[in-house]
C-alpha cells in the first residue's frame, strides 16, 4: 500500500497546508531538518566518543594555554574549547605547527579569493579581449588563456603570484627559519587589526573559520560544478524536470535553483523502491 503519496504520512494533518504549495514547501522543510539532525547526531557520536565528552555540548570542556604552543583557533567556536588534533600532529611536530598554520592560512585565503572569482565573472568580467568571452567558465579557463608558452593571461597571473610568494619567501627564509606561532600568516599589514588581546585572537579566528568554510565551499563548487555541468552561479542544476525520482517532494526550494542530486541513479534503477 505505500506509494509516493502515503509515504511517511502518518494521516497527522493538524499543521499542514491546504494549498499544493504549501504541502510541497512543508515536506522540504521536513526533509532538510531531518537530513540536518542525522549528520548533527552523526557528529555527536562521533565526537562524543572520540573526546570523551558525552554530554552537552559534546565538545572537550577545557583546553590549555600551550594547545598546539598556544595557537589561536581553539577558543571562540560557540561552546566551549576545540583541541581538535586527532593525529596529534602538534604534539608529534611540534616544530612544524607554525608552517602548518602558515600552510592552513595561505590556502584558505586563496579559497576565500577563488570563492569570489568564481561568482564575479557573472557579473561583470576584466577588460581584456582574452576574458570577454561568455564560454569561459572555471572549467576551461585554464586551456583557453595560455594561448603559447609565456603567452595569455594565466602566465600574467603566475608572474603576480609568484612576485607575491617570493615576497614572503623573504619574510620567512627559504628554511622557513623565520616563522613562527606569532608571524604564521603575518604580512605585517595591521589596518584593521585590534589592539587588544583578545580583539587580535578573535580576527585571528574569524579569518581561519571564514578560510575553512572557504575551502570547503570551493572544493564543493568545483565537484557539484564538473558533476552536474553547472559551470555558472550557482552551479546546481538550472531545471529539475517535474518527474524527477516520480515527481518526489524534495528538488524544489532549495535556495537557489533545484536539486535533481541523485548522483547513484537510484531512481532510475529501482522506481519500484522510490
Amino acid at each position: 500500500k505505500l506509494t509516493l503519496e502515503t509515504a511517511g504520512d502518518w494521516g497527522l494533518k493538524g499543521l499542514f497546508p491546504s494549498s499544493l504549495e504549501g504541502q510541497a514547501q512543508m515536506r522540504t522543510k521536513e526533509l532538510k531538518n531531518g537530513r540536518l539532525a542525522m549528520l548533527a547526531v552523526s557528529g555527536i557520536f562521533t565526537q562524543g566518543v572520540l573526546w570523551n565528552a558525552h554530554h552537552f555540548p559534546f565538545v572537550p570542556q577545557a583546553a590549555s594555554s600551550d594547545f598546539a604552543g598556544g595557537l589561536a583557533g581553539s577558543e571562540y567556536a560557540g561552546w566551549g574549547t576545540y583541541k581538535f588534533d586527532p593525529l596529534q600532529l602538534s604534539e608529534g611536530y611540534p616544530e612544524l605547527v607554525p608552517w602548518f598554520r602558515e600552510a592552513e592560512l595561505k590556502h584558505g585565503r586563496a579559497a576565500m579569493l577563488a570563492f569570489v572569482g568564481l561568482i564575479a565573472p557573472d557579473a561583470f568580467r576584466l577588460p581584456f579581449e582574452e576574458c570577454a568571452s561568455p564560454d569561459l567558465d572555471f572549467v576551461n579557463a585554464h586551456g583557453k588563456l595560455i594561448t603559447g608558452l609565456g603567452s595569455g593571461p594565466m602566465w600574467w597571473l603566475l608572474v603576480v603570484v609568484g612576485s607575491i610568494e617570493s615576497l614572503r619567501f623573504k619574510q620567512m627564509g627559504l628554511g622557513f627559519e623565520k616563522l613562527t606561532l606569532e608571524t604564521a600568516g603575518d604580512w605585517g599589514l595591521k589596518g584593521l587589526f585590534p589592539s587588544s588581546l583578545e580583539g587580535q585572537a578573535q580576527m585571528r579566528t574569524k579569518e581561519l573559520k571564514n578560510g575553512r568554510l572557504a575551502m570547503l565551499a570551493v572544493s564543493g563548487i568545483f565537484t557539484q560544478g564538473v558533476l552536474w555541468n553547472a559551470h555558472h552561479f550557482p552551479f546546481v542544476p538550472q531545471a529539475a524536470s517535474s518527474d524527477f525520482a516520480g515527481g518526489l517532494a524534495g528538488s524544489e526550494y532549495a535556495g537557489w535553483g533545484t536539486y535533481k542530486f541523485d548522483p547513484l541513479q537510484l531512481s532510475e534503477g529501482y522506481p519500484e523502491l522510490v
